[in-house]
């Protein structure tokens, strides 16, 4: 490989790594704003219990147990390792009984989940994930949703972007013919932008899949897949979606104007930057 195609290869990993990244780090940090991430917490939470409940009866018996329970008695605790949940019982009651317990859980266990978004932690941001992902440390799970992993991800998001000026630098250096440039930096958009047609199929999974036939929308994961991506978890993935999207349809308006330029052009006739 010479030079020339070396310094290219760097500009277009360069290139897609810096786009890809700033993608998930500005989407993550949109959902770890705290007044994105309550309500999407709160659904999960929402469909993990109406799930569980659903498919074991187990569950299912223990939520009617504790119906029964809030009949006689104000409160109830639960532990739940180092934390517990607190059933406040004339609350269930005045909301409906049963029928409001399920609410009533996910709303104890979102606020437990996220009580420590303000928290102050000792170590840096890289100390917090480098403990989490090589130590294991379960002290330090929180902090990927916390108010200072939120500061961490947007301090990020300027140097990404120069990292994504600098490596459209290099391309143009290591490149300079004006089409050739578009066809590349496009190409190398196109696959970044990949999971644009993944999530595109997810979103659109009815249409796409059902209507056509090829599936029959009564299929096991397609049902979950209905009930999972809905509420505040369907607006994650739309905000994915449309990021993904944008750097898509950029990619192929520059691979296609650097094909039919090269077309009409010639290699050897090309204009320079």
């Amino acid at each position: 490989m010479d030079k020339k195609r070396f310094i290219t290869s760097i500009g277009k990993f360069l290139l897609r790594f810096f786009v890809l990244t700033l993608i998930f780090v500005y989407g993550f940090a949109n959902v770890t704003e705290y007044n994105n991430l309550k309500p999407i917490v709160s659904d999960l939470t929402a469909k993990l219990i109406e799930g569980t409940q659903a498919k074991d009866s187990n569950n299912q018996q223990v939520m009617e147990s504790i119906t029964q329970q809030c009949k006689n008695t104000d409160k109830i605790v639960i532990p739940l390792g180092s934390e517990s949940l607190t059933i406040d019982c004339k609350e269930v009651q005045a909301k409906g009984g049963g029928a409001a317990l399920s609410q009533y859980m996910s709303d104890a266990l979102s606020n437990i989940l996220l009580k420590d978004y303000y928290k102050n932690y000792d170590c840096s941001p890289i100390g917090c994930i480098t403990s989490l992902v090589f130590s294991r440390n379960p002290e330090n799970l929180s902090f990927m949703i916390s108010a200072q992993m939120n500061l961490f991800l947007k301090t990020l998001i300027p140097y990404l972007a120069i990292g994504i000026v600098l490596s459209l630098f290099i391309l143009i250096y290591s490149i300079r013919e004006t089409f050739a440039i578009f066809k590349e930096v496009g190409m190398t958009l196109l696959s970044a932008g990949v999971p644009f047609l993944l999530l595109l199929l997810l979103q659109y999974r009815e249409q796409l899949l059902v209507s056509t036939g090829i599936l029959s929308g009564k299929e096991d994961f397609l049902r979950s897949a209905n009930e999972f991506i809905s509420g505040s978890v369907y607006n994650v993935v739309n905000l994915y979606l449309i990021m993904y999207g944008i750097v898509f349809i950029v990619g192929a308006a520059f691979a296609i104007t650097g094909y039919i330029g090269l077309k009409k052009c010639g290699t050897g006739n090309q204009k320079t930057v």
